[in-house]
């Protein structure tokens, strides 16, 4: 389970602190297919980087598997996430000069693992998002929709429990977006992952299982998606 408890953070812009988020309080069951909604400059994306343990807030906790992340230093934070958190951003963040297959298994760098042990678990990731007959394109040599689906593969390789993803389908045109959340669905149901979405878009919304209005760093009313 995911908790916030009074979670606030703002920003230092010269000698003004800029508020983003105030007393935010939430729980994410685990295995929910959750979505964070809300126009940009909302704050949803800086609360998505404090669940994905990227940065601290300034006050309150957050708690994860029983964990207050928010107590770790940034040594055991960094090691934290890498077993805890699969990241899905906008522009997939893929490395251009690497390979489908080597972008996927560039997480597992920080297991100690065997080049063999990290090619097999690579491979199974991309098999689960329909790639393996792309594992030797290129970033450039593929479609935004199988970049992000390499992206998703990223997320799974090391079998974190929870994924964060922002603004997932925000670069694809309707038929790709349409496909991505149709996978992070399967992930979700068939894999048991915590998925964690921040989007504007509410037709993106709908496919999760519960969705959390965002307005000016502040929490709306939740409903549920037809997922």
């Amino acid at each position: 389970m995911i908790q916030l408890t009074n979670v606030s953070k703002s920003y230092s812009r010269g000698d003004t602190k800029v508020p983003v988020l105030e007393n935010i309080s939430l729980k994410i069951p685990s295995g929910d297919f959750f979505a964070l909604m809300g126009p940009s400059g909302s704050g949803k994306s800086t609360l998505l980087n404090l669940i994905g343990g990227i940065d601290y807030p300034n006050t309150g906790t957050i708690v994860i598997n029983s964990i207050d992340i928010t107590k770790l230093s940034e040594s055991r934070l960094t090691s934290w996430r890498a077993e805890n958190i699969g990241f899905i951003f906008q522009f997939y963040n893929l490395l251009p000069v690497l390979t489908a297959l080597e972008n996927v298994a560039l997480p597992l760098q920080l297991k100690p693992l065997s080049q063999k042990k990290r090619k097999a678990l690579a491979l199974n990731a991309l098999e689960k998002v329909g790639l393996l007959d792309r594992i030797n394109h290129k970033p450039g040599e593929l479609s935004g929709g199988q970049q992000q689906r390499v992206a998703v593969a990223r997320a799974l390789v090391t079998d974190a429990p929870v994924i964060v993803a922002d603004e997932p389908t925000g670069d694809l045109d309707r038929e790709s977006g349409a496909e991505i959340l149709e996978l992070l669905g399967e992930v979700n149901n068939n894999f048991g992952r915590t998925i964690v979405m921040v989007t504007h878009d509410p037709k993106a919304a709908s496919k999760a299982n519960t969705i959390l209005n965002f307005e000016k760093g502040r929490l709306e009313e939740s409903s549920s998606g037809d997922n």
